[in-house]
């Protein structure tokens, strides 16, 4: 009897998800990766884009559109996996879609003036939380796709991440806050606000510890810092210098991109943390790094959580960007366009 109990664990749906291709243009393989490319503000369009890492369907630059007739909007911004559908967060558009695992447009969502514009997304317990340019957090059901409530927070909110049933929000300012704000995610209460390093950015969680990337300061004045964020006693602490950063099973994959903005030379350095022993590794996490990964700024940084494999997305702000997937053993797996400008954010299927 347990081994039957054992058996029906093992293929639960959590475990072994099904797509949902209702309405799709095409036959995709069980296996999906989607990146988004956020495109340019008035001269280039996001997109999109379809990958199968085992070779078994062909690239697809704009699967948005393919399947949908339509462009995906203005500003790409982010885009999770929550409960086995897409969402996408669409900048300068206002908008909020929900799409299935064929990129098929399921639902969509337009924030008014005084929410302001969409910024990063977090899937919990059927809900979409949403940070919002008017300082504020959104909580949206996932299914309905109606607004349940929101959270005051500081200015320009940018990252969020949860852990133990409580969001960190990033408050950048625009380079004028220096804070996260902390959040009940059920209650929408707002628990704590710890200052940080200025102008903060992306938020990451593992093992249950916030972690924090910013740029340090105001422009041109960036330090860059990687901050532990303990909400219990609020304490912070910097690990790291990093412009870009992914987890992956309590180790924190960095990266930071030195750019001259005159020539528009970038000098690359890697180097990852592990989160378990608090040992920041200075050494390159990437075997076989191909000089051209070496000294183009790095866009993206993205984990499959399904087998560790790392894509790296760089950028040279005018052409379409390059994706580096590697092993969790940091040899190169392949090099291939990321179909759009500005590679912003992977998703993965299976």
């Amino acid at each position: 009897m347990l081994a039957i109990a054992l058996a029906f664990t093992a293929c639960s749906k959590d475990d072994d998800p099904k797509p949902n291709d209702d309405g799709t243009k095409l036959t995709l393989p069980a296996s999906r990766v989607f990146i988004l490319n956020e495109g340019k503000q008035g001269t280039k369009l996001p997109t999109i884009t379809f990958y199968a890492p085992n070779k078994d369907a062909s690239f697809i630059a704009n699967i948005y559109k393919m399947q949908n007739g339509k462009e995906l909007g203005n500003t790409g911004q982010d885009m999770i996996l929550y409960e086995d559908n897409i969402y996408v967060s669409v900048y300068e558009s206002g908008l909020l879609l929900k799409l299935n695992t064929a990129g098929v447009e399921q639902k969509r969502l337009s924030f008014s003036k005084e929410d302001g514009q969409p910024r990063y997304l977090l899937g919990y317990e059927g809900k979409i939380y949403v940070t919002l340019y008017s300082g504020k957090v959104a909580k949206i059901d996932a299914e309905t796709f109606t607004i349940e409530g929101y959270a005051t927070v500081g200015a320009n909110p940018e990252g969020i991440a949860i852990a133990n049933g409580f969001l960190c929000v990033a408050n950048s300012g625009w380079g004028k806050d220096n804070t996260v704000t902390i959040i009940d995610a059920r209650t929408m209460l707002v628990t704590n606000t710890i200052t940080v390093a200025t102008n903060p950015e992306k938020v990451i969680v593992s093992e249950n510890q916030f972690f924090v990337q910013g740029y340090g300061g105001a422009y041109p004045n960036y330090t860059y810092p990687v901050q532990r964020v303990d909400i219990s006693t609020g304490a912070v602490k910097t690990i790291a210098k990093a412009t870009n950063f992914c987890e992956y099973r309590g180790t924190i994959y960095m990266v930071y991109s030195d750019t001259d903005w005159k020539t528009k030379k970038t000098t690359n350095t890697f180097s990852s943390y592990d989160v378990r022993t608090g040992t920041l590794n200075s050494s390159n996490f990437l075997n076989d790094m191909p000089d051209a990964l070496g000294s183009t700024s790095v866009y993206m940084m993205s984990v499959n959580p399904n087998n560790g494999d790392i894509y790296i997305g760089t950028s040279d702000y005018e052409n379409n960007g390059d994706i580096y997937r590697f092993g969790r053993n940091g040899k190169l797996i392949e090099k291939f366009s990321s179909g759009g400008l500005n590679p912003k954010k992977a998703v993965f299927f299976n």
